[in-house]
């Protein structure tokens, strides 16, 4: 395994998924918080038999089912490794630790939080004020590379919409 500088120090973990390997099943308690060094992911959940994806993660960020982590409760969200992943990892009692060693590791905590938080809220939003075309667009924008990289059933899913719409929305931007 590659020598990775570790965000957490000593007191995280590295782990390797293979592409389509779970990181977290569904009704399991959260117990990390991850950052991706290689790799993506795709957070989904299931309603009536179906598959939702509410979020993706590439490298440089940092995932978790964020509110399992901080209840304890059992997670609403599926975590699969869209590709062979490389994560770093920390469990909910090391961070605490972390943070009452420094200054440093609770500002950094809270910086994680505030962007996870920030996240969801933008999604939030996005789904409620904006056409499926505009979060298209949003998306290649902001994730150009990623494109190439998720299945498109899943980022139908993320912006709310059916596989065909997507191809529609897919062909018109392409022929714009």
């Amino acid at each position: 395994m590659n020598d990775y500088k570790k965000i957490f120090g000593d007191l995280s973990t590295i782990r390797n998924f293979k592409k389509k390997e779970i990181i977290l099943e569904k009704g399991v308690v959260e117990n990390y918080l991850s950052f991706i060094i290689k790799g993506s992911i795709a957070i989904l959940t299931y309603h009536n038999g179906n598959e939702i994806c509410i979020s993706f993660s590439i490298e440089n960020s940092f995932f978790s089912s964020y509110g399992s982590f901080l209840t304890k409760e059992p997670s609403e969200y599926q975590v699969l490794a869209l590709e062979e992943t490389i994560i770093e990892h920390i469990d909910f009692e090391s961070l605490q630790k972390a943070y009452s060693i420094s200054g440093d590791h609770q500002k950094n905590g809270r910086k994680i939080a505030e962007l996870l938080y920030i996240k969801a809220s933008q999604r939030t939003l996005s789904l409620i004020t904006k056409t499926a075309e505009e979060r298209y667009i949003d998306f290649i924008e902001e994730y150009p590379k990623f494109l190439q990289r998720i299945p498109l059933k899943y980022l139908a899913s993320y912006l709310g919409i059916t596989p065909v719409s997507l191809s529609r929305i897919r062909n018109k931007i392409t022929k714009s």
